[in-house]
């Protein structure tokens, strides 16, 4: 089965398209607001605050998708841009509690299952934010580069039960978070790329088919940026 977060809008909804167009694997998306439109027999949507262990917790129990064969893409992610010194408390930590800490939530509740089953897989999503530094992103930055060390140890932690554990570093793509850059400031952005153009979201779904195949890609940070550093 494959869980996905971050389901219901940008990234997370094209990745949940394009799973419902190629397997006949049972899907369990996560959202957090209105039940999204997109309704087919092998998605089972689960409404969770995933900044909350005990939520997170209580609505994995409840899914009625039995826990084997799991494939965990972490795909939920928000933003909030405010320069450093100028940067609201509670903001910096509803954003690291979304972002990262929710991740360590699912993974810590996953894992046994994975653990006894000797089989999982998981992929972060991570930004190339994390490895070029952009202006008011810090509590942004922080969060995606965070997700470096938690990929490293959940590796080392888990590997000889095969379960394989990788981060991508996406650049700029046309859906998603994307919306919010203002248009001056996405020009610059595509000049910046060697190609002159924002990524097609569909090269995540490829990498990620990858990772799902494989054994021996583990604790890999894998850049699907354009070229752009």
């Amino acid at each position: 089965m494959y869980l996905l977060t971050g389901a219901s809008k940008g990234i997370g909804r094209h990745l949940l398209e394009r799973l419902v167009e190629t397997t006949d694997e049972p899907i369990v998306a996560f959202y957090n607001s209105t039940l999204p439109d997109l309704q087919h027999p092998n998605v089972e949507w689960c409404k969770v605050d995933l900044s909350s262990f005990e939520e997170t917790e209580r609505s994995l129990g409840a899914i009625k998708t039995p826990l084997v064969n799991i494939k965990f893409i972490n795909c939920a992610g928000v933003s909030f841009n405010a320069v450093m010194h100028k940067f609201p408390e509670l903001e910096w930590e509803k954003l690291l509690h979304v972002n990262l800490t929710s991740t360590f939530y699912i993974c810590k509740l996953l894992l046994p299952y994975m653990r006894t089953e000797g089989y999982g897989r998981i992929v972060f999503i991570s930004s190339v934010v994390a490895q070029t530094g952009v202006v008011g992103a810090s509590a942004y930055a922080a969060s995606k580069s965070g997700l470096w060390g938690l990929m490293k140890t959940l590796v080392q932690e888990n590997a000889s039960k095969g379960i394989t554990c990788n981060t991508l570093n996406l650049g700029y793509f046309n859906t998603g978070l994307i919306r919010e850059v203002p248009e001056k400031y996405l020009e610059d952005l595509k000049n910046r790329i060697p190609n002159k153009a924002l990524g097609n979201p569909d090269d995540i779904f490829k990498t990620i088919q990858l990772l799902m195949d494989t054994t021996y890609i583990n604790g890999s940070c894998i850049d699907i940026n354009g070229g752009l550093y």
